[in-house]
């Protein structure tokens, strides 16, 4: 993935996403700031590791918690978070919630679609020389 270009990064995310039915959810700027330096546990901001401690190079200490966190590990974890926030504020109040009352009100569910990837299922084919015996 390093060769891809952020574009095509993005573009693979959202067609895997589409073909198992998941939503993608682009945050702005403004809810990505902050992601690396907050701690994705407890939100106390994160300190880096002094210059000469070599064994926590890209890891931030969070002094509430008392542990060392792969930065990128935290930026992801904080960003997963606020777009799950951001999922949930755009529902209505009944799935918001995760309530049960539409099928019980009588309103049709959604099926389920089963897909298959057609490229990965092979054909058996008996060859010619066994046909013969």
């Amino acid at each position: 993935m390093n060769s891809w270009s952020f574009g095509e990064a993005q573009r693979q995310v959202e067609y895997k996403a589409k073909w198992n039915g998941i939503p993608v959810i682009h945050l702005t700027k403004g809810e990505t700031r902050g992601t690396t330096k907050d701690c994705a546990k407890c939100g106390e901001r994160l300190q880096v590791a002094q210059r000469d401690d070599v064994s926590h190079g890209r890891q931030l200490w969070c002094p509430r918690c008392g542990r060392w966190v792969d930065r990128d590990v935290n930026a992801v974890m904080n960003q997963s978070r606020r777009g799950r926030l951001r999922f949930d504020r755009s529902l209505p109040n009944d799935e918001a919630k995760g309530e049960a009352g539409e099928a019980m009100k009588g309103n049709p569910t959604t099926p389920v679609i089963l897909r298959v990837d057609a490229s990965k299922m092979t054909r058996r084919v008996i060859p010619t020389s066994y046909q013969n015996l």
